[in-house]
């Protein structure tokens, strides 16, 4: 069964500094984290609740996947997200019954520098140049309070300045919503909403979750309110107006945001004014902060206060 978002990916150019970044200026919490000994890749790890972040930087690019490197080379950001599976083999006859074409399972491993590794096991939904487009599925090689151990590189995960405790959403921005949701439906076997609109957090989308019940997480799809018709002129940042469209022109189909929950917004602004970050802040409908994405490695995040 498919029972959260396991981890967000976010690629960046400079691991160092982008560290130093999220966990300095954001006030999110970096541990753990290594080498991949295949796909030429190194990261670092933001474990925040059973969900986690993903720094990753290319270390050899004559190994890494050629979609990555497309991607980063039109700038840093959101790469992709991932669902977690407690049985990942029924997940994938379930995908194979409805149709859909799959790769793997494949087994994955991250070595630390202390020598120690974790492993995983990771099914790709259809072919590889697809692969940041939709999220795959993981099952790792531990669960619970130990998994959340090895991934803060064998210690207890620590806690957040900022004051995040859960990944609530990941969005996808799609061209077509009632298309994307029935494709997206089909492929992961989730329950769907019914259509909403991105009111709540004042931005020109139109939206639909696809429900991860287990974990009170979901898997969004947003859609700009108009279509693309011509060019998107400049760089718009979500929110702003014609950002969700451009970001479509850019990236494709793609992750674009996601929705992290704090315990107090109150602390969160300090937290970001303190340490000059650029975010926007609404009071109505309900209170809600976007951080910019030029200020944290291109991937726009929506904080919201844990009710």
């Amino acid at each position: 069964m498919l029972i959260g978002l396991d981890h967000i990916i976010i690629g960046v150019h400079d691991l160092h500094l982008a560290t130093h970044l999220f966990s300095e200026k954001l006030g999110l919490a970096v541990s753990g984290g290594g080498i991949h000994p295949t796909g030429g890749t190194a990261n670092r790890i933001i474990v925040i609740g059973d969900t986690y972040l993903e720094l990753i930087a290319v270390r050899a690019p004559d190994e890494a996947q050629a979609s990555m490197l497309q991607r980063l080379a039109k700038g840093e950001g959101y790469l992709n997200c991932v669902l977690g599976s407690n049985d990942l083999a029924a997940d994938s006859t379930a995908m194979h019954q409805r149709g859909v074409q799959i790769i793997g399972p494949k087994a994955g491993m991250l070595t630390a520098a202390d020598g120690r590794s974790r492993r995983w096991a990771r099914v790709d939904v259809e072919h590889a140049d697809l692969t940041q487009h939709y999220p795959f599925l993981i099952q790792h090689d531990s669960s619970g309070e130990e998994r959340r151990t090895r991934l803060a590189g064998w210690a207890t995960p620590p806690t957040h300045p900022l004051g995040v405790t859960k990944v609530l959403r990941a969005t996808i921005a799609v061209a077509d919503l009632n298309e994307a949701t029935r494709r997206f439906q089909h492929i992961y076997g989730l329950q769907v909403s019914e259509p909403y609109t991105g009111v709540a957090d004042d931005w020109d989308a139109t939206l639909s979750a696809l429900l991860l019940h287990e974990q009170m997480q979901n898997l969004e799809l947003a859609a700009p309110v108009s279509p693309i018709l011509d060019p998107i002129e400049g760089e718009p940042m979500l929110p702003e107006a014609g950002a969700l469209a451009y970001h479509l022109q850019r990236f494709g189909e793609s992750l674009c945001r996601m929705t992290l929950a704090v315990t107090s917004l109150a602390h969160a602004r300090s937290y970001l004014d303190t340490h000059n970050v650029t975010y926007l802040y609404r009071e109505t409908p309900h209170a809600y902060l976007w951080i910019r994405p030029d200020q944290a490695c291109g991937a726009s995040i929506v904080l919201h206060e844990q009710i």
